[in-house]
């Protein structure tokens, strides 16, 4: 549970970054706003499939919000999160 809540800080530190571009920002709310609204592109009461659709999306949006951060929030973040030097 300490590496979930590990990631939930970095993504949380890269989102409200001042130096992350609007774009990333916006990616990553997208993201995840598709996993708190109730709509979907398949329903959650499908078995297995419900959740598979919002795990596929969510993951594609935060590789994709990722690559775009600069690399200077990334290594500034990484350090305050994972007490890297």
């Amino acid at each position: 549970m300490n590496s979930f809540l590990q990631k939930l800080r970095y993504y949380s530190l890269i989102l409200f970054d001042r130096q992350t571009p609007w774009y990333v920002k916006l990616i990553l709310t997208v993201g995840l706003l598709y996993i708190l609204v109730p709509m979907d592109f398949l329903a959650d009461t499908i078995p297995l499939f419900g959740w598979l659709d919002d795990l596929a999306i969510a993951s594609f949006l935060v590789a994709l919000a990722l690559r775009l951060v600069p690399k200077e929030v990334m290594a500034k973040v990484k350090s305050k999160v994972f007490k890297v030097k």
